[in-house]
């Protein structure tokens, strides 16, 4: 590719809030430009309107209908549609050429009784799960780099995996309890009773006691069994952010010189993860607030006794667990350098 070509990309829902972020770390993407910005709600309206902190951006450009965007001219999508109204959105998208990441629920899983178990619907196109990598490159770059469809992932399950990857990995996980905290624009842009902010700012509410849909993709990914997972979701106040506090039973015996070695060995190579410092204490365990707006994950943890942990992850729930994952998985995809658009540091105080 000629230095100065650009990938050309349309964005599938690109009025909702993954669909904003995901213009707004293209806007500054070196190698891949925005063709098309899709949205039937928003068709014949400026891009600025919805997205006001991109306007100078994507000056003059406006949210187009399916028919109207240039497809056939593209060599990637993004498709940031409900669960269930993807899968055939992304069928013809594949057929058409395009390599594709999808940022729905509708590719993570790829067995369909498990999606009609977690989701309540039947899977719309079986025949394409074989094909789809798990949109997770620290955990399946390999796979991403060759594939022509990368799923979307999770924003809880990203934080969970995260979190204790570097244990599975060594066959050291007993069981696993998820105490995972979330921020309000997991929710979506489309305000529900439990989601609206007026409801929700300043209450602390648990969401689900005992399991959450996400972990059917941290079984998966990590090969661990149900019967050894447990997942309770509850809300913080905060718009953006997810914290995932994993109390880990160990089968065996560890130091906590050991369980420092196992994390350095396994994130020492990764560009967006970080070890949280043993000291400062209050800096042992990471706040979301100090990963607002960046692709960024930190895990910190601590040793109860030789067989007990408590691992922490934070991740910006848009980003890390969304529209970043997926333009990192497009970078693999598409021969580009991972980093490429996401280097961005987190913004704060905020």
């Amino acid at each position: 590719m000629h230095q100065n070509q650009k990938f050309k990309a349309v964005i599938l829902g690109a009025a909702g809030m993954t669909g904003g972020e995901l213009l707004r770390i293209l806007a500054r993407h070196s190698q891949i430009s925005v063709t098309a910005a899709i949205s039937k709600s928003k068709r014949g309206t400026p891009i600025g309107v919805t997205h006001p902190h991109l306007r100078s951006y994507f000056q003059g450009m406006n949210f187009v209908s399916y028919d109207e965007a240039p497809i056939n001219e593209a060599d990637i999508a993004f498709v940031a549609l409900p669960h269930g109204s993807s899968a055939n959105e992304v069928a013809k998208l594949l057929e058409a050429g395009l390599k594709v990441v999808d940022l729905s629920a509708d590719f993570r899983l790829n067995d369909p009784e498990v999606y009609r178990h977690w989701y309540g619907l039947d899977h719309p196109r079986p025949d394409l799960l074989e094909s789809a990598a798990y949109g997770l490159p620290e955990l399946n770059r390999g796979k991403i780099i060759s594939a022509n469809l990368t799923s979307g992932v999770g924003c809880n399950a990203t934080a969970s995996i995260l979190a204790i990857l570097p244990l599975a990995r060594a066959g050291l996980i007993e069981s696993v309890h998820l105490d995972v905290r979330a921020g309000s624009s997991e929710a979506g842009a489309r305000p529900s009773t439990g989601s609206h902010h007026p409801f929700r700012s300043r209450s602390a509410r648990i969401v689900e006691p005992f399991s959450h849909r996400h972990l059917a993709e941290v079984s998966q990914e990590l090969e661990l069994p149900l019967e050894k997972l447990s997942m309770r979701l509850s809300t913080m106040e905060a718009v953006r952010g997810v914290q995932a506090c994993a109390d880990v039973t160990l089968n065996t015996k560890l130091s906590e010189k050991e369980l420092w070695k196992i994390y350095r060995t396994t994130y020492s190579v990764e560009p967006f993860v970080e070890l949280c410092p043993a000291r400062p204490s209050h800096l042992r365990f990471p706040d979301p607030k100090l990963v607002w707006g960046s692709n960024k994950a930190l895990v910190g943890f601590a040793l109860k006794d030789d067989t007990h942990c408590l691992v922490v992850s934070a991740i910006d729930n848009l980003m890390k667990g969304a529209a970043g994952s997926a333009v990192q998985s497009a970078n693999l995809m598409l021969g580009i350098p991972e980093t490429e658009g996401l280097e961005m540091q987190p913004v704060y105080p905020a």
